[in-house]
C-alpha cells in the first residue's frame, strides 16, 4: 500500500526525496568526475522507482535491511533512494572493507539484500554464508546478478505516475544504520529514524541560508558509509543541487582535477586534504568556493589561516563539530569567532559540559569537560541495548565522549576524545580492531596500537608489541598480517616497536598515553 506524494513529507524521507527528485527533474542531480557522466534528477527518479518496484516484487518488506557498498559512481545512490521509498533501513559498507570487517557489520545488521562492486562479491558472499544469512547480492557492473538484470527480472513496469512510496510506521522502522566506533573502540551501528534526520537537515539548510542558494554544485568526497554522504544525499535534492563526486577514490591529484574542472561552490573536507590542497596551492582553483567546511577531525588554526588566505574574501571557511550520532554539527561555526573555536551551540540543541569523573555540570568558562547534548540525533545503537544505555544520561542527554571547554562568550573549543581513535586521512582506525588481528600471531604476547601525528596523513598507526618468547616474530610479519586482514587505511604506516612490557595505569588498565610517548621516542621498524 502506498501513500500520495503530497503528504507526510515531514516524517517520511522516501516521500520527501521522491517529491524533490521530481520537482527538480530538469536539473543535473549528479556527476561522476572520473568518467564525465552526468545524470538528471528525472533520470535518478525514474531509475530509483524502477528498482523500488523490483525490490517489492522480489519480496522485501519494510524493516528488511539493505546493505550498500561501492564507489561514488552514478549507480550508487539508486538503491539509496529506492530503499527510502520502501522502508528498507540502509547500511553503508566501506568499499575498502575486507572479509572480517564486512562480516562484523553484517552480523550486527543482518541485511536481506546487498549492492556492491563485483570485486566485493566473493567477500560479501562468504560473510553471508558464514553467518547463515539468506542475503541476495546484486552487483553494479558485471557479475552473477547485476542491478540492471535485477530490475529487468523483477520490475513490474507500472506507470511511474502511479508509483507511491510504501506506507509504514516511520517511528518504528529506521531510515539509516550507520557504522561507527563510538567512544569504546567497539564497532556499533547508529540507528536513525526518519523525522530527526529531516528536521536536522532542513534546520541547517535554513540556518545557513542554503535553501536560498538552489541548484549549486557541491563536492561529495565521502564514501557511502560516512554520515556526511547520507547527509549530502538527502540534503542535495532539497535544493536541486548537483552532487559532484568521483568513482576514482583515494587520489588527491584527481581531486585537484575535479575542483578545477567542475568548480564546486561548497564542500565538506578533512584537514589532511586541506593540508594537501594548501601544499599545491598554485595548482588549485580556490576561487570557485563560496563555503568550505572542515570536518572529521581537528584542524590546527595555522592551517585554517593558510586556507582562508587562498580563498575569496567573502568565502566562508569554518570548522564543524559534531558526531555521527547527532547527524553532524551540534555547534554552529562563528566565522569571525576566536581562533580554534568550533562555534556556539546550534539553536536546535541543548548543550552542557560535564565533569567525566563526577558527573557534575561545568558552568564556568575555560574548564574542560565532556560535552553532552540533546536534540536531533540517533535513536539507539542497533541491536545493542547495553551500549545504548551507556550513551545517555538519566535526563536524556547524549554523552559524546568528546572533551571541550568554552569561553565567557559561549564559544566552544575541542580538546580530545575521552578514548582516542586514530584518524588517518579522513578514516577512523579502531585500535582494538587492529590489536585483535595482531594478537592472533603466535609470536605476539601483548599489543597496543596508537596513532602518531603525521603532517600530511593526520595520524598513522603504530603497533607497540611485547613478544612471546616461544615464537619468532618480526615487524614485517606484523605489518603483513594487518595488511592481509584489514583495509588499506588501517595498515601500520607508523611502523612497529618492540618493548619488554606495556605501561599500565594504577588500576591495571593499558596506559595509551604512555605507549604513545614510548613509540614517539623509539625507533620504529
Amino acid at each position: 500500500m502506498g501513500i500520495p506524494c503530497e503528504s507526510s513529507r515531514d516524517t517520511h524521507l522516501g516521500q520527501l526525496m521522491l517529491e524533490k527528485l521530481k520537482e527538480h527533474q530538469d536539473a543535473i542531480c549528479q556527476i561522476d568526475a572520473a568518467t564525465g557522466e552526468e545524470e538528471s534528477y528525472a533520470s535518478v527518479a525514474s531509475r530509483s522507482i524502477q528498482l523500488a518496484r523490483a525490490l517489492r516484487a522480489y519480496g522485501l518488506k519494510p524493516g528488511d535491511v539493505l546493505a550498500l557498498g561501492g564507489k561514488n559512481h552514478l549507480d550508487l545512490h539508486i538503491p539509496f533512494y529506492a530503499a527510502l521509498y520502501n522502508g528498507l533501513p540502509l547500511v553503508g559498507v566501506d568499499p575498502l572493507f575486507k572479509y572480517d570487517e564486512v562480516r562484523t557489520l553484517f552480523k550486527l545488521t543482518e541485511p536481506k539484500i546487498a549492492f556492491c562492486q563485483n570485486e566485493s562479491y566473493d567477500t560479501y558472499s562468504k560473510a553471508a554464508a558464514d553467518l547463515g544469512l539468506d542475503m541476495k547480492i546484486v552487483t553494479f557492473e558485471h557479475g552473477e546478478c547485476t542491478m540492471a538484470e535485477f530490475i529487468d527480472k523483477y520490475d513490474t513496469e507500472e506507470p511511474e505516475d502511479d508509483f507511491r512510496v510504501t506506507d509504514f510506521d516511520t517511528d518504528k522502522i529506521y531510515a539509516f544504520l550507520v557504522s561507527t566506533s563510538g567512544t569504546t573502540g567497539k564497532v556499533k551501528v547508529v540507528a536513525f529514524n526518519h523525522k530527526p534526520f529531516i528536521n536536522k537537515i532542513k534546520g541547517l539548510l535554513k540556518l545557513y541560508n542554503y535553501d536560498k542558494q538552489p541548484k549549486k554544485r557541491v563536492l561529495n568526497l565521502s564514501p557511502v558509509n560516512w554520515i556526511s554522504n547520507y547527509f549530502m544525499s538527502v540534503g542535495s535534492p532539497l535544493n536541486g543541487d548537483t552532487k559532484v563526486q568521483t568513482s576514482l577514490p583515494d587520489d588527491y591529484e584527481h581531486i585537484i582535477y575535479v575542483i578545477n574542472k567542475y568548480k564546486p561552490v561548497t564542500c565538506l573536507i578533512g584537514p589532511t586534504l586541506v593540508t594537501y590542497l594548501v601544499s599545491r596551492k598554485k595548482d588549485v582553483d580556490f576561487s570557485c568556493f563560496k563555503s568550505v567546511t572542515i570536518t572529521g577531525s581537528k584542524i590546527f588554526p595555522e592551517l585554517l589561516a593558510k586556507l582562508k588566505a587562498l580563498l575569496n574574501k567573502d568565502t566562508l571557511a569554518v570548522e564543524a563539530y559534531g558526531q555521527t550520532e547527532t547527524i553532524g554539527s551540534v555547534l554552529g561555526p562563528i566565522p569571525n569567532g576566536p581562533s580554534g573555536s568550533c562555534g556556539r551551540p546550534l539553536p536546535i540543541y541543548s548543550i552542557k559540559l560535564v565533569d567525566p569523573n563526577t558527573g557534575v555540570e561545568i558552568k564556568e568558562p575555560y574548564v574542560t569537560g565532556e560535552l553532552w547534548n540533546k536534540g536531533p540525533r540517533f535513536t539507539e545503537y542497533y541491536n545493542d541495548p547495553e551500549e545504548t544505555a551507556l550513551a545517555f544520561s538519566e535526563d536524556g542527554y547524549f554523552k559524546t565522549g568528546d572533551l571541550l571547554y568554552k569561553d565567557e562568550n559561549d564559544n566552544y573549543f575541542y580538546m580530545d576524545r575521552l578514548k582516542t581513535l586514530i584518524k588517518y586521512r579522513n578514516s577512523h582506525i579502531l585500535p582494538l580492531e587492529v590489536e585483535e588481528q595482531i594478537s592472533t600471531h603466535p609470536g605476539v604476547k601483548e599489543v597496543c596500537v596508537v596513532g602518531v601525528s603525521d603532517p600530511l596523513e593526520g595520524q598513522v598507526a603504530v603497533a607497540c608489541v611485547v613478544k612471546n618468547g616461544e615464537c619468532h616474530v618480526t615487524a614485517q610479519d606484523i605489518k603483513d598480517l594487518v595488511a592481509n586482514k584489514l583495509s588499506k587505511n588501517k595498515q601500520l604506516r607508523g611502523g612497529v616497536v618492540f618493548v619488554d612490557q606495556l605501561p599500565l595505569t594504577s588500576s591495571g588498565k593499558l596506559a595509551r598515553s604512555k605507549v604513545l610517548q614510548l613509540v614517539t621516542s623509539m625507533k620504529r621498524e
